[in-house]
C-alpha cells in the first residue's frame, strides 16, 4: 500500500502549480526529516520518473517510466519509516519530492540533485 500512496501523491503534485512557498515548504520538510542518502536518492528519482511519465505520450517510453517510478518507490517506503517517517507522512513526501524536482527538472530553476543515470541505476 506504501508504493501506490508515494506515486499517487507524486502524481497529484503534477496537477497544480508550484508556487514559490510550497517550494520552499517542500525543501524545508525534506531537509527536517533527515533521511538518508539512499532514502532521498529513492524518492527524488521516482519523482522524477513520476514526471517523465506524465510528460510522455509515447506508450513504451511511458511504462518503462512507470515501471522504475514502481520500483523506486517501492524501495524508498520502507526507508523512510526506517528514518522516522510516519506511514501517514509517505503521500507527503511524495508531494513534497515531486514540487522540488519538477521544480529543478521541468522549470530548471536550479540544477537537479540527480542525473538520468543515477535514476536509472538506482531502480535496478
Amino acid at each position: 500500500m506504501r508504493r501506490p500512496l508515494l506515486a499517487l501523491a507524486a502524481l497529484l503534485a503534477l496537477s497544480a502549480p508550484a508556487f514559490a512557498d510550497e517550494l520552499s515548504d517542500a525543501k524545508a520538510a525534506i531537509e527536517a526529516a533527515k533521511l538518508s542518502t539512499e532514502s532521498d536518492l529513492y524518492m527524488w528519482c521516482g519523482a522524477a520518473f513520476t514526471i517523465a511519465s506524465a510528460a510522455t505520450t509515447d506508450a513504451e517510453a511511458k511504462k518503462q517510466a512507470d515501471d522504475m517510478m514502481n520500483s523506486l518507490f517501492t524501495k524508498a517506503a520502507p526507508l523512510l519509516t526506517a528514518d522516522g517517517v510516519a506511514d501517514a507522512d509517505l503521500g507527503k513526501f511524495g508531494t513534497y519530492y515531486t514540487v522540488v524536482v519538477k521544480s529543478q527538472i521541468v522549470d530548471q530553476a536550479e540544477a537537479p540533485e540527480h542525473t538520468q543515470e543515477e535514476c536509472a541505476t538506482a531502480a535496478k
